[in-house]
């Protein structure tokens, strides 16, 4: 019997080369990663974001002094992003209209985020220095911040005294601010920026309160009682 040249195998050669081929991607594993293209490195690269300067809003006629809005402060609250803001409440390229507290108090302009739950109330005459520059401050401390160039911060606040509390604390904000990377270290977690009563049943020595940095490694441990004297006035911390 005369035998059939190799290349005259049509059927038999194909169905050959074809079992050879899909052993050798198996053997040989799945194909290479294809290299990142620029528009996925474009994508993983974090973006600078470029502030606009401080707005300045001059005092007005009852007002208890001129306010400055900083857009570092406000931008850092919201995972840097713009979009907490603008375009809504406020528009973006284009100033509008100062801001009047009857707004504020009725829920828009600076009052859709300062509403005493997501931020501290516009209604709340506590925080009034917060914002206004022209409220009465201890004088010597707020020199000392404005020449190093640290933000203006809130008042000293009163937590009272609780049942199972060795006497009252008082929280200083340039204490904390000092080696924080500024207001988001603490807002709005583990406390949303408003004045609150403390947690109860030892709940500021927990995560969801003092105890998020003041665990021992951070900071001093809040549940540690020889360091009881270090925030409560009563067990001998600065009134």
């Amino acid at each position: 019997m005369r035998r059939v040249g190799w290349h005259r195998a049509g059927p038999a050669r194909a169905l050959w080369l074809g079992a050879l081929l899909i052993a050798v991607t198996a053997l040989g594993g799945p194909p290479a990663a294809a290299a990142p293209t620029s528009r996925d490195t474009l994508r993983r690269a974090p973006i600078e974001l470029r502030l606009p300067a401080d707005i300045v809003y001059a005092r007005a006629p009852g007002d208890t002094g001129a306010v400055v809005f900083r857009h570092g402060t406000h931008v850092a609250l919201e995972g840097d992003r713009c979009t907490g803001c603008h375009p809504r409440p406020f528009t973006m390229l284009r100033r509008g209209p100062v801001p009047r507290h009857a707004a504020m108090d009725a829920g828009g302009s600076c009052g859709s985020c300062h509403d005493g739950r997501r931020a501290f109330g516009v209604r709340d005459s506590v925080a009034c220095r917060t914002c206004h520059a022209g409220v009465a401050r201890d004088a010597a401390a707020s020199g000392a911040r404005a020449a190093s160039g640290a933000p203006r911060v809130p008042a000293p606040h009163v937590f009272p005294r609780g049942g199972d509390s060795p006497g009252p604390v008082t929280f200083r904000h340039d204490r904390h601010l000092r080696g924080a990377k500024g207001c988001a270290d603490c807002h709005p977690k583990p406390f949303r920026m408003a004045a609150a009563a403390p947690l109860r049943a030892g709940g500021m020595h927990e995560a969801a309160g003092c105890g998020a940095c003041h665990d021992g490694r951070r900071a001093f441990d809040a549940a540690d009682p020889e360091a009881c004297g270090r925030c409560h006035a009563g067990a001998g911390g600065t009134p």
